[in-house]
């Protein structure tokens, strides 16, 4: 089954190579490699030759998806797999993808997507599905930032292909991260004056103050969102819900977050959500009830945060075991979070006393 590889792409000289790469590494031809430069002042476009692929000028207009619809229409195939510079492929079964793709033609696409966070001088690993492979005759992108697939008509369904990406865009420095965001933000509050009912719109603004680590400003742009009409199966709503939850516990409002219990019935299997709802009852010293979400933590698969299903329920289980002065138990639980830094340092301080 052949498919095209579409990105985007302004000055991305320090990742584009890695990307190319991972293509070339994973036997997708060059011309089915489609590059849309929208205004490269760097050697981008000498990269890309480099690779055998001459990248197609475009006029930038402020609007992602209609530079991907751009970059879409140029392509030597109907089916579509969006990427971007600052990402690369590390798994991918053909067989199995084409297989999945042939039996669901006019479905939606979901890869995997390996986040590279750095938060304190700690780096984590975020993981989600995120849909981006597609055929342009059933579905185009729509929204100006944080584009998402649409079809042309009737509701989307989904299929989860075996493909993994690891993406290391948020490992920038604190001021690009910011002008990032504050670029979005500027794209999205244009798009809310079109679509003021959007709760879409409404997470991802709350996404980009938190991506600057500005709860405060993060908070009200979730409440509304969670006020409008929602679909809880779609991904982006636990998040909402999580990163809600992320903001309270910031500002330090831990009687408010103990509302969020109410989405215990509905995203109860979501391990971000779990881990969430035990911090914030650990913030409110109900200990009994947070172990519990921790523990329920460990029973579960990992899904976008690395250790939220190990070494951080562990180490939180020894920090409330420590609270209620079971040592021995406190060392138990920081001795099975492995490595994690935080968990050491009370090792260290719990068997030196």
């Amino acid at each position: 089954m052949d498919f095209s590889v579409c990105m985007i792409m302004k000055n991305e000289e320090s990742v584009l190579g890695k990307c190319l790469s991972s293509l070339r590494d994973f036997n997708i031809p060059t011309s089915n490699i489609i590059i849309v430069d929208t205004g490269s002042t760097d050697s981008s476009v000498e990269i890309a030759k480099s690779f055998g692929i001459t990248p197609y000028d475009h006029k930038w207009n402020n609007d992602f998806s209609e530079a991907r619809n751009h970059a879409a229409s140029l392509a030597p195939t109907d089916y579509v797999l969006t990427l971007d510079a600052d990402e690369y492929i590390t798994a991918f079964n053909k067989d199995s993808f084409d297989e999945m793709v042939n039996a669901s033609p006019s479905s939606i696409g979901q890869i995997i997507c390996h986040n590279i966070i750095m938060a304190d001088g700690i780096e984590s690993i975020q993981s989600s599905p995120l849909e981006r492979f597609y055929n342009r005759t059933a579905a185009h992108y729509e929204h100006s930032v944080h584009e998402q697939i649409t079809p042309f008509s009737g509701r989307p369904s989904y299929i989860r292909l075996p493909l993994e990406i690891t993406h290391t865009g948020y490992c920038l420095s604190p001021e690009k991260l910011e002008a990032k965001s504050r670029r979005n933000i500027e794209l999205l509050k244009k798009e809310l004056s079109i679509n003021p009912k959007d709760p879409y719109i409404f997470f991802q603004l709350g996404q980009s103050y938190l991506l600057m680590r500005d709860e405060r400003s993060a908070l009200p742009w979730f409440e509304q969102g969670l006020d409008l009409e929602l679909d809880p199966s779609i991904e982006y709503v636990n998040m909402m819900v999580t990163g809600y939850g992320q903001c309270l516990i910031a500002c330090g409002e831990n009687e408010k977050a103990l509302e969020l219990s109410k989405y215990m019935d509905i995203f109860g299997t979501v391990p971000e959500y779990v881990f969430m709802m035990g911090t914030i009852y650990m913030n409110n010293q109900l200990y009994g009830d947070a172990c519990s979400c921790f523990v329920k933590c460990l029973s579960m698969k990992e899904n976008r945060t690395k250790g939220i299903t190990s070494f951080f329920a562990f180490h939180n289980l020894g920090a409330i075991s420590e609270l209620l002065g079971d040592k021995a138990i406190a060392i138990d639980f920081y001795k099975r979070a492995g490595d994690y830094p935080r968990s050491q340092a009370r090792l260290k301080a719990l068997t030196e006393e």
